[in-house]
């Protein structure tokens, strides 16, 4: 049952004058929308312009509807940010936070990442990936999730992980999982992930079916031309030893780039890499 309305008799009285064409008006102007019937109220006063008062209407529903749209975006990064595996030490590291200490070198190398970042799209479109190599604590890590963290940011879907860790989970969703093969185990890093970050590539040689695995993963994302960024502490040409030399050169089509950060630790100048 509806509740009963609970107005006032004066309320009630000017209502029923309205409907009646009774209500007492005079001619009001606005300076907006010109000449108005302004109606008395119960409370004494005169209504306002019906056109500002629409128009004030509207703007809280805009208004109400932004704050909705803001809390559904912030409800997706949240979701982006969780699926996205990157590693506690690294969510908070930024391009703007990388220091240069006023090198060209670094500040190359910054330059590049950040145009990297700002060209997604076109990376996207393309497929350009990136390698970062260099010697450890160089702040290759640093600047491949400060481009993770900067994508995330627009709302682009991004993971990263290990390469161990990425063995473990193809090992699990192929063999551990029922119905799981690995076909599907692969799928799962490639579809539906616009930049793949793999770190640590080359610490640990393993198995020709870990590299076969680590190979097939980058070849299908070259194949649907889907960005992939590599961190090794391997220079190119031993990268290309471990990969195979057609997986490094795949890397910079599309407008990707090889970078080798090559001075000394990161860490020691300032406490992170």
């Amino acid at each position: 049952m509806t509740a009963p309305l609970t107005t006032t008799p004066e309320v009630r009285g000017h209502l029923t004058r309205v409907l009646s064409g009774q209500a007492e008006v005079r001619n009001e102007s606005c300076r907006i929308h010109g000449a108005y019937a302004a109606t008395l109220m119960p409370n004494g006063k005169w209504s306002g312009c019906p056109e500002c008062i629409e128009a004030d209407k509207e703007q809280q529903r805009q208004a109400e509807m932004r704050e909705r749209a803001g809390q559904a975006s912030a409800g997706r990064l949240e979701k982006l940010r969780e699926g996205s595996l990157i590693p506690r030490r690294f969510q908070g590291r930024s391009l703007e936070g990388f220091n240069t200490d006023g090198r060209r070198d670094k500040a190359f190398a910054l330059t590049a990442c950040q145009r990297y970042v700002e060209r997604f799209a076109d990376r996207l479109e393309q497929g350009g990936g990136m390698v970062l190599t260099g010697s450890v604590g160089a702040g290759k890590s640093h600047l491949a999730y400060a481009i993770g963290n900067a994508l995330l940011d627009r709302g682009y879907r991004v993971m990263g992980i290990d390469v161990y860790e990425l063995i473990d989970l193809i090992k699990e969703r192929a063999f551990s999982q029922k119905g799981g093969s690995e076909r599907e185990a692969i799928k799962a890093f490639v579809a539906g992930l616009d930049l793949l970050i793999l770190d640590e590539i080359g610490a640990q040689l393993g198995t020709e079916w870990e590299r076969l695995m680590l190979f097939k993963i980058i070849n299908e994302r070259y194949k649907q031309m889907l960005p992939t960024i590599l961190i090794s502490n391997i220079d190119a040409a031993g990268l290309g030893e471990y990969l195979g030399e057609r997986i490094v050169d795949r890397m910079t089509e599309g407008g990707g780039m090889t970078l080798t950060l090559d001075w000394e630790s990161y860490r020691k100048e300032v406490g992170h890499a």
